[in-house]
């Protein structure tokens, strides 16, 4: 805490420097700095308020650990993505990491040698040639068994998404059907996300490391008692999985590092299963508020593949719109505020603005899905959209992240939501229930 508030102090001391201009944002206060001003829930709309107020950037000054928030696509993609060398790092992640363990997640991992070895063996694991090769029969096979549960058990829908979600990224992780291990993986799965969606600013201890060690007995030490109890139970689902995985993907990465530590976690399959559910439920969402949008699809759908044979990832390519609307899920209902943040290793300046090496860096992408001056009408489902001639911002751009900490698996996550969303609409029509 003690070094926290020094680096604070320093930080303060930068601002009265004739030579440097500070990113604008609210006014720091004595001692805590900008922490009154980090959100506690609703990250996305408190980021983009903090947008309208005070513009491309705004920077939030927190003892030891300065925020900047990024909330403009070009700003986004010229820091994040232009200059990924500089903003390839990760922030201090003390909940995930020194308490739960978690350091060894390729998301989070820092940037060094180890992340550059896993972040290569994905790429290679998660390229459009493997996935159409070797992964392709297992997701149209998880497809099929959802769509027999909706015919069986309509009223099941959403659980059943989430389980066949589930599966899949278990069984392409892990090589195997889901057992009981699958499932405590698939837990453990909603509690790192739960912890990583709101980025560092969901728990006291990532803003003021100190509080780690205190004793987890003492009032607002809950985090304490829910990391150990998380920590073991993802070494029980993780150890299990790991020495019994036999896809020649996971075999080439404990070929590499055979430790106890989960391969399948560090192939960030947690986060695909979080990604590809929550385009889904903003998928059948739509589906029902747009039943035009749907109608086109189905039409679409009817006139390319018929009634005779299932969609298959092949089609992809000669269903335009079905592409197009996919492509409005992630625009429309983006999975988080802003994901993971960034941090810069040395210092930079960005449009006259001084940024110093360490500051975490988050874009919001709710806001650049809102800005007016990428889509016309943001509020407005709009498959249309990306097939004018001059098509309007793909949203895959910020959707699965920036430069060389972009999602390796944004061709998985969009192909099998494709996929799903292909299948539903060529085996059904949705619409409200009665009762709503």
């Amino acid at each position: 805490l003690v070094l926290g508030l020094f680096s604070f102090f320093f930080s303060c001391a930068l601002t009265g420097h004739l030579d440097i201009t500070w990113p604008p944002g609210p006014r720091p206060l004595p001692l805590i700095g900008n922490i009154l001003d980090m959100p506690q829930s609703e990250f996305a709309l408190a980021w983009t308020k903090l947008g309208e107020q005070y513009g491309a950037m705004t920077w939030l000054a927190i003892p030891g650990q300065p925020f900047l928030i990024l909330n403009s696509f070009e700003a986004a993609k010229e820091l994040l993505g232009g200059r990924g060398s500089i903003y390839t790092d990760r922030p201090r992640f003390t909940m995930a990491t020194t308490l739960m363990g978690f350091e060894s997640l390729t998301p989070l991992s820092r940037s060094n040698s180890a992340w550059r070895n896993q972040r290569t063996l994905l790429k290679h694991a998660l390229s459009i040639e493997v996935i159409q090769r070797d992964y392709s029969a297992l997701i149209s096979r998880k497809v099929r068994e959802y769509l027999e549960g909706l015919l069986s058990q309509p009223e099941s829908f959403l659980g059943d998404l989430h389980r066949i979600i589930s599966e899949t990224v278990v069984e392409l992780t892990y090589g195997k059907r889901m057992d009981i291990h699958g499932r405590d993986f698939v837990k453990l799965n909603a509690h790192i996300t739960e912890i990583l969606d709101g980025g560092m600013q969901g728990y006291a201890v990532d803003l003021i490391p100190a509080l780690q060690y205190l004793p987890s007995w003492l009032p607002g030490m809950r985090f304490k008692r829910d990391a150990a109890k998380w920590k073991r139970g993802s070494g029980r689902a993780c150890s299990k999985a790991s020495r019994t995985a036999w896809s020649a993907q996971l075999t080439l990465l404990l070929a590499h590092d055979s430790n106890q530590t989960s391969i399948a976690l560090r192939l960030g399959g947690w986060r695909y299963n979080h990604r590809i559910t929550n385009a889904m439920r903003a998928f059948l969402l739509a589906m029902v508020l747009f039943p035009s949008v749907q109608e086109r699809a189905c039409s679409e759908i009817d006139r390319i593949i018929g009634s005779e044979r299932i969609p298959t990832l092949d089609d992809e390519q000669h269903l335009p719109y079905l592409h197009a609307l996919l492509l409005e899920v992630l625009r429309w209902s983006p999975g988080s505020a802003g994901g993971v943040p960034h941090a810069s290793i040395k210092d930079d300046v960005y449009n006259g603005y001084f940024i110093p090496k360490g500051t975490a860096v988050i874009a919001n992408t709710w806001g650049i899905t809102r800005n007016p001056k990428h889509y016309t009408n943001p509020s407005t489902f709009d498959p249309e959209r990306y097939l004018k001639p001059d098509p309007e911002l793909d949203p895959r751009e910020y959707a699965f992240g920036y430069g060389r900490r972009a999602c390796p698996g944004s061709e998985l996550t969009f192909r099998i939501a494709w996929l799903m969303a292909s299948s539903i609409l060529w085996s059904f029509r949705l619409k409200r229930s009665e009762s709503d």
